[in-house]
Parts: structure tokens; sequence; C-alpha cells
């Protein structure tokens, strides 16, 4: 395919002037700064202390959906520490710091969720842990 002839509006190198200098004068008016400036407004009335208080109350209150994945993530991480404890069996190495980790877990801060089911199997993994730390415990 051979292209003879383009047109366009105008030659490659020719630039329209058609700026003024009153609008030159009207963009280089409005990036001085002003003379004169605002006077200063009233503040808004401060907030009173109930609203404060509602405040407070409303971050301090948690979420559900927040409280279930918390405790989505403990049983995952129980759930974790038992498949190291089965790894370390398997592979004939000490499980101690499976155990300890294990421990750990147990140990630490239980969040409540408003899910029944979800609250029935965290149970059931920490009584698995709790067993196997007995095992264990009795054979050391």
């Amino acid at each position: 395919m051979r292209i003879s002839k383009t047109t366009s509006g105008s030659p490659a190198g020719t630039v329209k002037r058609g700026a003024t200098s009153t609008d030159r004068s009207g963009f280089s008016s409005a990036l001085e700064a002003p003379a004169q400036t605002a006077a200063a407004r009233p503040t808004a009335g401060t907030v009173s202390v109930s609203s404060v208080a509602a405040l407070m109350a409303l971050q301090g209150a948690e979420d559900p959906l927040e409280q279930r994945k918390r405790a989505k993530r403990r049983g995952r991480q129980l759930i974790d520490a038992l498949d190291r404890l089965k790894i370390d069996i398997l592979d004939e190495s000490s499980p101690k710091a499976s155990l300890d980790q294990m421990q750990s877990l147990l140990d630490s801060a239980r969040e409540e969720s408003d899910d029944p089911e979800l609250e029935s199997l965290i149970d059931q993994i920490e009584l698995r842990i709790a067993v196997e730390l007995a095992k264990h415990s009795r054979v050391s």
C-alpha cells in the first residue's frame, strides 16, 4: 500500500499565535499572591462530652466479622502446629519446638466469636493439642 499525499491543517513548523497580551496578564495576575488575606473565621463550637463518649464507645465495639476472622486465624495456627508435630514425628526429629509452640498457642488469649460451630471446632482442636501435649509430657 502506498500513501501518496496526506493533508494537514498547517505545515509542521508553524505555530499559531492567538494569545494576546490581555490573556497573559490575566494568567500572571492569577499567579500572584492575593493582596488581602481573608479574615479569620470563628471556629465551630466544641464537641460535647456525650458525642466524644459515643465515639469512644464505637471505637471499642468490635465488628463480629473481625472476631470471626481472628477465631479462624487461631484455628489455622492450631492446625498448623499439629501438622508440624506430625512432620517432626514422621521425620523422627525432636518435637520439642513444635510442642513448645503448641503450648504457647494454648496459653494465648482466645478470641470468642458469635459462631457456635466455629467455637466448637476450635474447642476440638484445642482438646487434640492438649492430648498431644499430655502424651508427649508423659513420654519425656
